[in-house]
């Protein structure tokens, strides 16, 4: 990984921050950390699963998918099927 890029707007702020350096990799060291835990716990299937459901989502949202919106629809279409018309 490439060293972690302060955006510019943010850089002289960053810096009068005491300990913040210190902070920023105990927050990087426990995420490795739970990042490890989780590759132990899961199959690697499990995981490869995980990594295609993730790279469709996101094929998904570049090609203009909106989750509003198929919610609705979905909620429409179970309230249809499960709604009598009837009293």
């Amino acid at each position: 990984m490439d060293a972690l890029k302060i955006p510019d707007d943010l850089i002289q702020q960053a810096n009068c921050i005491p300990g913040l350096r210190e902070r920023v990799a105990r927050f990087i060291r426990l995420e490795v950390t739970q990042h490890e835990m989780r590759q132990k716990r899961f199959r690697p299937e499990t995981l490869a699963l995980i990594a295609r459901a993730q790279a469709k989502a996101g094929e998904m949202r570049n090609t203009g998918f909106d989750p509003d919106e198929e919610r609705d629809t979905l909620i429409r279409r179970l309230d249809e099927m499960t709604t009598s018309e009837t009293p």
